[in-house]
């Protein structure tokens, strides 16, 4: 586990302990990302969930609760109307609100996991936040098992390479410490972008055509542009008809769909 992760689990026992002292988990909870969303309604705690972003749209009932603004943009006044006990976001796309949120003394809950098995470990957490440790435990077990039976679906001798678009101006990937990077070599699979110095960001497309992949995932919409191409008209993956759209909430969201995202790289793999 990695060092940020290590603080902030440190900063949730700390909170936790605090709760527990007095008593009672948040009743009024507001989340500022999509993922957390989904992780409040898998632990079962949807009905302290009193706010959410405009981005937050599964399952489709978060739909239905207050809007508060997206990852970027909040609007404070109708945050502040939902009286909220304890605000959760992740400390990546949430950092800019910290001391915004500080300043008006609303309790914040961050985590940042990085992996799949840190994602299990955050619904262990979410779960000791929010008076559902139960739920937390279970939802972390379903995860790891889910992911043991199709690792078993796995061959032995996979040899396929891989390029992930999550964004196409400019061409971007994700490269070694993102999720989608560990799930590419969960599965048997070459990343063909296994030597960027950052987990998200641009990749050169003489290296794309250079490296050639076999399978070419997309998270963005994008196929016809993307197959419009004239200088990828050779590549493997283009010429294969292997060139593929993915559902981007389950490859992009750190809840226990990634499992789902798993499943469904399994089959466009090996599946012909």
């Amino acid at each position: 586990m990695r060092r940020n992760f290590l603080m902030v689990v440190l900063a949730v026992l700390l909170l936790v302990g605090l709760g527990s002292a007095a008593g009672a988990a948040p009743a009024r909870v507001v989340s500022l990302v999509p993922s957390i969303t989904e992780n409040i309604y898998v632990l079962g705690a949807q009905d302290q969930l009193v706010g959410v972003t405009s981005w937050c749209n599964y399952p489709p009932e978060a739909q239905e609760k207050t809007v508060v603004g997206d990852a970027f943009n909040l609007n404070m006044e109708i945050l502040l109307s939902l009286e909220p006990d304890l605000v959760l976001g992740d400390a990546n796309l949430v950092s800019h609100h910290l001391q915004s949120l500080a300043d008006l003394d609303i309790p914040v809950f961050t985590i940042q996991p990085l992996t799949y098995d840190e994602v299990a470990e955050s619904l262990v957490l979410l779960g000791e936040v929010l008076g559902h440790a139960d739920a937390g435990e279970a939802a972390a077990a379903n995860m790891r098992q889910r992911r043991e039976e199709l690792l078993d679906q796995v061959p032995e001798d996979a040899e396929v390479s891989v390029f992930v678009e999550t964004w196409n101006e400019p061409i971007s990937t994700a490269g070694p410490g993102s999720f989608l990077h560990e799930l590419i070599t969960m599965a048997g699979a070459h990343n063909i972008a296994h030597d960027m110095d950052e987990p998200w960001g641009q990749f050169s497309e003489e290296l794309i055509i250079d490296r050639n992949p076999d399978v070419i995932l997309l998270t963005n919409f994008n196929y016809d542009e993307v197959m419009a191409r004239s200088s990828w008209q050779q590549l493997t993956a283009v010429r294969d008809g292997r060139v593929v759209e993915v559902n981007p909430d389950i490859f992009s969201r750190t809840s226990p769909r990634l499992a789902d995202a798993l499943e469904a790289l399994i089959t466009i793999l090996y599946s012909r």
